[in-house]
């Protein structure tokens, strides 16, 4: 049994020894304290001197024109990186800078989020907003349905696994044996087992995915619309062929070829019955070859 004096002694080595710490050895408040004031002092030994400065000002100050200093910055050291390594598991019709845009607004909410005397840089504190905004913008652009993107992941899956462990490709059965589901389920399923694909335009037209300089649609000529020499070489033509008739032969033939009405249509203009027009528009198509006829055996007699 300890002595009075051994106890005295006891709690005088107690009293006196290291500070900050307790009998049990836990950090006390005196030590804790340095630590969170020390913390950007830990990040600028990582960081650009400049940049933290920067920090610094804006959270002790927020200026536009310091905020506008901190996006410019990260824009091109951090967000413009993540965006191409993003961009490397995206199919080929993605441009990087949709996805730079959209990792702007993650950026923005970062740099107002972000709290300096934490002891985290920057960049481990922003990344995940900012490829979240980059994903949520593939998610909006996706045209397929989530519930039809999960489970073609899924079959996926489920086919790389049964090949690795049988060496060749499951039948339907063993598919459905697989995935655990009824016969309706499964049937959805392998229905939407091939996801449909997201073809670029200039792929069609070019025959590549690259499209820079936006000439693919630019070169395409568009059917709908016509050029005023075509346009001019049609009215032409439309008055040599309906020259010498009269009113409703001519009104006739410009309704059936040029109007694309049906015969029953240009009988209910006109008044008359389907079976007239369909016989007038004969008797005209006869007098025209006939006419053609005699022109082109003209033209040849003067040649001869």
């Amino acid at each position: 049994m300890p002595t009075a004096s051994k106890q005295r002694a006891r709690s005088e080595a107690r009293r006196s020894g290291s500070p900050g710490r307790t009998r049990h050895g836990r950090t006390t408040d005196d030590q804790i304290a340095p630590a969170i004031t020390d913390a950007p002092d830990r990040i600028a030994r990582h960081s650009d001197p400049d940049i933290m400065e920067i920090w610094k000002a804006y959270k002790t100050r927020p200026r536009a024109e310091l905020r506008e200093r901190l996006i410019v910055h990260y824009m091109a050291n951090h967000v413009q990186r993540i965006a191409d390594r993003m961009r490397t598991r995206l199919p080929d019709h993605v441009d990087t800078d949709d996805l730079v845009q959209q990792g702007y607004l993650g950026l923005v909410e970062s740099i107002e989020r972000f709290e300096l005397d934490r002891g985290i840089k920057f960049e481990t504190f922003s990344r995940p907003r900012i490829s979240g905004a980059m994903q949520d913008y593939l998610r909006s652009q996706d045209h397929l349905p989530r519930l039809v993107r999960t489970r073609f992941r899924k079959m996926t899956t489920s086919i790389e696994s049964f090949r690795v462990q049988h060496g060749r490709n499951p039948d339907p059965g063993e598919l459905q044996s697989s995935l655990e589901l009824d016969e309706e389920q499964f049937a959805q399923v392998f229905k939407d087992r091939h996801a449909p694909a997201v073809i670029p335009f200039s792929s069609v037209v070019t025959g590549t995915s690259h499209d820079e300089d936006g000439s693919a649609m630019q070169n395409t000529p568009d059917e709908r619309t016509t050029g005023a020499l075509e346009r001019l070489q049609r009215s032409d033509l439309q008055r040599w062929i309906t020259r010498g008739m009269d009113r409703r032969d001519r009104l006739i033939i410009l309704l059936y070829y040029y109007e694309e009405m049906t015969m029953r249509e240009i009988g209910l203009a006109l008044g008359c019955s389907e079976s007239r027009i369909s016989q007038r528009l004969d008797s005209i198509l006869r007098r025209l070859r006939a006419q053609m006829s005699h022109e082109h055996d003209q033209r040849q007699f003067d040649l001869a």
